[in-house]
């Protein structure tokens, strides 16, 4: 199955366009940098939002996460997935002595790989760029409760932001292997991915600002129903440990498991000779 594993790796890196996608990654770090930096001469010092060497990697990967990457995994998919299956590439893997739960476990350990690759890419990227552009600051200022910590503190946060940041786009991307099995084509696939895409960002935003709810009321469990919306704000909320903790951890589950779990057993179900 190593080989397997490797030969996947190998055939969705040999792409120009996956490799153009990831190496754009440090070019939005500096065009988010400089909208930082332009940003800081409009708020207090004191700000939680006040971009400094220590928290730019979060406000960075926080502006990027439920847009650029979930769009990076839509385009992963497409290419692991639903393209092998328009083109009937897939009946050549077949012909080799390897059962379809090994060759689905290869594509998704090759796509969260991939995905790895991409995070701590982002993640040395805006730590260098945070480093070069801004100041270090004396103390930080926690995202979500708003503590003063020490920079130190603030760097452990940082890490496990994306630690967190990760395992949802693993959700995301278990979604989106769903939706890309059941395509029959990239055009479909790119398609209704970017749709669903658009109104798991815009449905919450409407929720929160419509006036049907009283306050107090739980549209906070519907709006956080979204994967985006966790990705967005909701990571904050999780490491502050709030109220909506649980329910933040349990939808991260359900996505990852249960679209998962769909994905799999459509993609090892599935006539490929017809």
């Amino acid at each position: 199955m190593g080989q397997l594993i490797i030969s996947e790796f190998e055939r969705l890196w040999s792409r120009w366009s996956i490799r153009l996608l990831v190496l754009t990654l440090p070019v939005l770090v500096i065009a988010t940098g400089v909208y930082f930096r332009n940003h800081n001469r409009n708020i207090s010092i004191d700000a939680v939002d006040y971009a400094t060497a220590i928290n730019f990697p979060i406000l960075s990967i926080s502006e990027h996460l439920f847009i650029t990457f979930n769009i990076l995994l839509i385009f992963i998919c497409a290419y692991v997935l639903t393209e092998e299956y328009q083109q009937k590439q897939i009946k050549l893997i077949l012909l080799r002595a390897y059962s379809m739960s090994q060759i689905f476990l290869s594509k998704f350990i090759v796509m969260a790989t991939s995905l790895f690759i991409c995070f701590f890419l982002y993640y040395v990227a805006s730590f260098t760029v945070g480093q070069m552009m801004f100041e270090t600051p004396e103390r930080s200022i926690l995202f979500g409760s708003e503590a003063v910590v020490t920079n130190g503190e603030m760097v452990l946060y940082a890490l496990n932001y994306y630690g967190i940041a990760f395992l949802t786009s693993l959700a995301a991307l278990s979604l989106f292997c769903f939706i890309a099995i059941a395509m029959p084509s990239v055009n479909a696939l790119l398609g209704s991915g970017i749709c669903i895409l658009f109104f798991f960002i815009v449905g919450p935003q409407l929720l929160e600002q419509s006036t049907a709810f009283a306050e107090g009321s739980n549209v906070s469990y519907v709006v956080y129903a979204s994967i985006t919306k966790i990705q967005y704000t909701g990571i904050s909320l999780l490491l502050s440990g709030g109220a909506l903790s649980g329910w933040l951890i349990a939808v991260i589950l359900f996505y990852l498991l249960v679209f998962l779990v769909g994905a799999y057993l459509i993609f090892t179900r599935r006539n490929y000779y017809a």
